[in-house]
């Protein structure tokens, strides 16, 4: 009775350890990697704090004067 007992907690903790490392543990990383692979395309005015295109010489809503980036 022990044995089928200790056999079956073995058999689940050996599937459990397979179904997270080759199921949740790479899931998890290719979610975590998405949220780093996206482009930042604004940025906030340093005048009014607003958000303004990368690529804009003037805010929008200030006219504040700012770098391109």
């Amino acid at each position: 009775m022990y044995g089928e007992f200790i056999n079956a907690v073995i058999s689940f903790l050996l599937i459990a350890a397979v179904v997270y490392f080759l199921v949740v543990k790479p899931y998890t990383r290719y979610k975590n990697g998405a949220a780093t692979r996206e482009e930042i395309t604004h940025r906030s005015c340093p005048e009014c704090l607003s958000e303004i295109p990368n690529a804009a010489t003037r805010c929008a809503h200030c006219c504040a004067e700012v770098a391109p980036v």
